[in-house]
C-alpha cells in the first residue's frame, strides 16, 4: 500500500509542472487562432504574416456569461457570443492552434468597458470587404472597436501585397472583383497579425 501511495505521488509530481504551465484564461484576454495555408486564411497569411512567426487569421475576446466562460467575436456567422469550449473545439477540428494574449497592466482597467462595448455590437453581420463600416464587422475590427474608446489598438493601412514580391496577389484581385470593387489597399483597418504584435499585449502561451 505504501509503495502504491509513493508511486501515485511520484506520478503527480511529474505531471504537476506541465499542469502548472497551462495558461488560464481571464476576462479581457485575446485568443488568436493560427492561420491555414489555403483559401482566405492563406491569403491573409500571405499579406499580413510576419516572417519567422506564427501567423493568425482570427482573434476573439474572452468574457463570461454567468458562470460560463465565453468569447465575443466576429466570424462568418456574424458578431456573436460563443461558449469558449465550442470556440476551442472548432479550432481543434480545423487543426489550428489557439494562442493566449493578455493586456499589459496599464490598460487592464479598460476591460470591463471593452466587454460591455463588444456586447453592444453582437448581432451585426460579418464584414466581407474588410472596409470600415458601422453596420458589419470582421474579427480584428470587432476587437479594435471594443477597445477604441481607450485607444488600445491603432488602425493601420490595410495591406494586400505579398511582402516578398510587393504585388497584390491574384486571390485578392479576384476576391474584390466579385464584389465590384478595387482592392482597398492602404485604407484604414486592422488584421490579427498586427494586433498580436501590439505593444499593449503580452503573449501568455499556447492553449493547444
Amino acid at each position: 500500500m505504501r509503495a502504491l501511495v509513493l508511486l501515485i505521488s511520484l506520478l503527480l509530481s511529474s505531471i504537476a509542472p506541465a499542469l502548472a504551465k497551462a495558461p488560464q484564461v481571464r476576462d479581457g484576454d485575446l485568443l488568436f487562432v493560427s492561420a491555414g495555408s489555403t483559401g482566405l486564411s492563406g491569403a491573409i497569411d500571405d499579406a499580413t504574416g510576419k516572417q519567422g512567426q506564427v501567423s493568425y487569421d482570427h482573434v476573439a475576446l474572452v468574457a463570461h456569461d454567468g458562470s460560463e466562460r465565453v468569447v465575443l467575436h466576429a466570424d462568418e456567422q456574424g458578431s456573436r457570443q460563443q461558449p469558449l469550449s465550442a470556440f476551442l473545439e472548432e479550432a481543434r477540428a480545423k487543426h489550428r492552434h489557439v494562442v493566449l494574449y493578455r493586456l499589459k497592466q496599464a490598460p487592464r482597467d479598460t476591460i470591463p468597458d471593452a466587454i460591455a462595448t463588444a456586447r453592444t455590437m453582437l448581432g451585426k453581420p460579418y464584414n466581407v470587404t474588410y472596409v470600415q463600416s458601422e453596420d458589419s464587422y470582421y474579427c480584428s475590427d470587432f476587437i479594435e472597436r471594443a477597445f477604441r474608446a481607450h485607444h488600445v489598438f491603432a488602425l493601420q493601412p490595410m495591406n494586400f501585397k505579398n511582402p516578398q514580391t510587393g504585388e497584390i496577389s491574384q486571390y485578392w484581385i479576384d476576391f474584390y472583383k466579385t464584389r465590384g470593387m478595387a482592392v482597398p489597399q492602404d485604407q484604414p483597418g486592422t488584421n490579427p497579425n498586427d494586433m498580436a504584435a501590439s505593444p499593449a499585449l503580452t503573449r501568455i502561451g499556447v492553449l493547444f
